[in-house]
């Protein structure tokens, strides 16, 4: 039975999404927290009461982003070892990058979703 990682294209698009897709979560997450943190502050968003609901939704679903780009990473590092064949060793390679990058901003994402929603609201 042929895996769906002994596919070429697949197994490019695992090893990008694993590099880029959990720096881009944490970058939306602090760019859109940004953005929904100054329009609920402004006086058009005056009525909101919290910040927790939205700060929550957002890391919980960056961080999902981040854990399967995370596990994609893994997936190749464990297809590289069962000997997925990869000459060069680049798929090796960038699968224990993807390894550290994922945890790195797993970490961040957690940390600045920790911070969202330890803050009171609006000051």
């Amino acid at each position: 039975m042929v895996s769906a990682i002994d596919n070429p294209r697949v197994t490019a698009a695992l090893q990008w999404y694993a590099l880029f897709g959990p720096p881009l979560a944490w970058t939306a997450q602090l760019v859109l927290g940004y953005f929904y943190t100054l329009s609920l502050c402004g006086p058009s968003g005056a009525h909101f009461s919290t910040l927790h609901l939205p700060a929550g939704v957002l890391t919980a679903a960056v961080a999902l982003i981040a854990i399967t780009g995370w596990l994609s990473a893994l997936a190749l590092h464990l297809a590289t070892s069962r000997g997925l064949a990869d000459p060069l060793g680049r798929i090796r390679f960038l699968s224990d990058l993807g390894l550290v990058i994922g945890a790195i901003f797993l970490a961040l994402i957690l940390y600045t979703g920790a911070g969202e929603l330890a803050l009171g609201g609006c000051r």
